[in-house]
């Protein structure tokens, strides 16, 4: 404004300086024309400085292109030059690593031929040694076979022969007593005789028999039941079995009489020959071939119940193969000696809360004593995300089998499921109605607080007179997921004092001002919160025209704000309505005072009506017709 007056004065004085007798209208004239005139001879000197500079710089570009031909012209032969040269090396490099090449591959290949002829000559005499270490496994191998066969042969004559002596023995000896017999006794007797004599020869040879059969082999019948002795071991209801078998008094019983079948197979028989049949029918087909049978025989044993140990393996085909009968048929064992259970509360030792905001929230926890994992006890939890008050979250105790640990421990949990509802979790506000008046009086507050800051930035012009609170916006988001939840817009009308003393102007103007407070929290209890110090200003200028004429228009102010609230409604809230829902109280005063009006001036006319009715009537009554 200063400068403007300033201008103007030194103009009227250029205009005082002109021709005595020429009015103010003729001498602002001429100095329009003579500052006119100043342009255009401003404008014709660039334009000269302009095309001076341009050739200047035109013949700049020339010469430098040509310095820079002269030079390629000068190194482009060198250049050649040491191109020939270059391709010359690198033909004779190609050449030299080719013949490298060629005699490196010469080498390679006498020693390749070298390694197999020495190969071949050791395949040969590696191949010759194993056709003679097969033909003397063979050899021994047969007379190994012979030997035995020889043995097993002189003992079969040797039973035999010994079977037929005894038998001409016995023989001889009932022939004799028969003579004397026959002798000493009468005719009329023989037959008797003879029938005695052939029942005592019959009896004879029967005892022979027996006796030869005596000498041959048998199967040796074995009760595997009497090795066997079963222990209980763990907790009631969560006992096992513990099978032993005295190894020793079996071995001790049975080393010699079982006999391995012989197989034909060298090489199994002389294993079995140094290994021992009883031992190999124990270690390789009896130990741990046997099993727990009850009703709780899967790790779950009660005190009481009756279990039996049976036996698993093939009878039959043992019988067989090791010339043994088995006479083994299982034997029962009572349960007895668990001890019991310690049953204890695991929730006791599970520690949560409740993290972030709802309806976006998860449960931290953790488990102590007992249910720390040392004794393989921990907690699972399902849904542990995404949560909001109210939800319900069920708590599980793993493994969902904890048997083993039962039996190794002796503790179970008296429960293995529970179920918590999530609760004092902080939420985004969905009503405005949440908002208490200490709290919007709060952002009325901030909201007046810059208004007078951005204010006192105008200059002595502006002074701030008041803000009057019309009411507010509230916006809520329609996605959970969305940055700002909530929006509060507590709106105020701003009136303001300008004041231009020089010009005599000075009157009150008003505009509508706003800021954004976001993500209102629900704390709990009633009490909802926001950050006070991160209010968004919407960008926006509100101008205020004063009518005073400077210079060619006249004085403006621009303020952060809007003009009227119809600009701030549809910035604020208009334009996010796909996104928001709202709920609004502002009220325009000017409006309001406009209704007011209109219904004052209809009660008015309504009582004028009245009245001119009422005199009408009175007038009617006195003067009938």
């Amino acid at each position: 404004m200063e400068q403007q007056d300033e201008q103007k004065e030194k103009l009227q004085q250029e205009g005082d300086s002109g021709e005595a007798g020429s009015t103010p209208a003729e001498n602002l004239q001429a100095a329009a024309e003579a500052v006119e005139e100043k342009l255009e001879e401003g404008k014709e000197e660039l334009k000269n400085q302009a095309e001076n500079l341009a050739t200047e710089a035109q013949g700049q570009v020339e010469q430098l292109a040509e310095e820079a031909q002269d030079k390629v012209n000068e190194i482009a032969p060198e250049a050649e030059k040491q191109a020939e040269a270059a391709e010359s090396k690198l033909e004779e490099a190609v050449q030299e690593a080719q013949a490298h090449a060629e005699e490196a591959a010469e080498k390679v290949q006498d020693k390749a031929t070298e390694l197999a002829k020495e190969a071949e000559a050791k395949a040969e005499e590696a191949a010759q040694e194993a056709g003679a270490k097969a033909e003397e496994v063979v050899a021994k191998a047969e007379t190994v076979a012979a030997a035995a066969g020889a043995a097993v042969a002189e003992k079969a004559s040797e039973l035999k022969e010994k079977a037929e002596t005894e038998t001409d023995k016995k023989i001889k000896e009932i022939k004799a007593k028969k003579q004397v017999k026959d002798n000493a006794k009468a005719e009329n007797a023989g037959k008797n005789n003879s029938a005695l004599f052939v029942g005592v020869a019959v009896v004879l040879i029967l005892l022979v028999l027996a006796s030869f059969f005596a000498l041959l082999p048998r199967n040796t019948k074995v009760n595997l039941d009497k090795y066997v002795t079963v222990s209980f071991d763990g907790y009631d209801g969560y006992g096992k079995a513990l099978v032993k078998f005295d190894k020793d008094a079996y071995l001790k019983d049975y080393k010699k009489k079982i006999k391995l079948k012989k197989s034909g197979n060298f090489l199994q028989d002389s294993l079995t020959k140094n290994y021992g049949a009883a031992e190999l029918l124990y270690d390789f087909y009896i130990d741990g071939n046997w099993k727990i049978e009850g009703d709780s025989s899967d790790g779950k044993l009660k005190n009481g119940e009756t279990v039996k140990l049976s036996w698993g393996f093939n009878q039959e085909e043992l019988e067989e193969q090791f010339k043994v009968k088995f006479t083994s048929k299982g034997t029962e064992f009572k349960v007895e000696g668990l001890k019991d259970v310690q049953l204890f509360d695991a929730f006791k030792d599970f520690d949560y809360k409740f993290t972030g905001i709802s309806p976006e929230g998860a449960v931290e926890w953790k488990g102590t004593g007992d249910m720390d994992g040392s004794k393989g006890y921990y907690f699972t939890v399902e849904p542990s995300m995404d949560l909001k008050n109210g939800d319900k979250v069920k708590v599980k105790i793993e493994p969902a089998n904890p048997e083993s640990l039962i039996q190794k421990y002796g503790i179970a949990p008296k429960e293995t499921e529970k179920e918590i509802t999530v609760e004092g979790l902080p939420s985004y506000v969905e009503k405005a109605d949440a908002i208490s008046d200490s709290l919007l009086q709060d952002m009325q507050k901030e909201i007046t607080d810059k208004i007078q800051s951005q204010l006192a930035s105008q200059g002595e012009e502006v002074s701030f007179v008041g803000a009057e609170y019309l009411g507010y916006y509230f916006l809520t988001s329609k996605s959970a997921n969305a940055f700002e939840h909530n929006i509060m817009f507590p709106v105020m009308k701003v009136n303001v004092q300008i004041n231009i003393p020089d010009k005599s102007y000075n009157a009150q103007h008003s505009y509508y001002f706003t800021g954004a407070f976001t993500n209102l929290m629900d704390e709990g209890s009633g009490k909802v919160t926001v950050d006070l110090n991160d209010m968004d200003i919407p960008y926006h200028y509100a101008t205020i025209d004063t009518g005073v004429v400077s210079w060619f228009s006249t004085v403006k102010f621009n303020f952060s704000g809007f003009e009227d609230l119809n600009s701030l409604r549809n910035q604020c809230v208009s334009q996010k309505l796909d996104k928001y829902t709202v709920e609004e109280t502002v009220k325009d005063p000017a409006a309001q005072s406009t209704e007011s009006g209109a219904e004052n001036k209809e009660e008015s006319s309504s009582a004028n009506e009245e009245k001119e009715s009422s005199s009408a009537a009175e007038s009617s009554a006195a003067n009938p017709s």
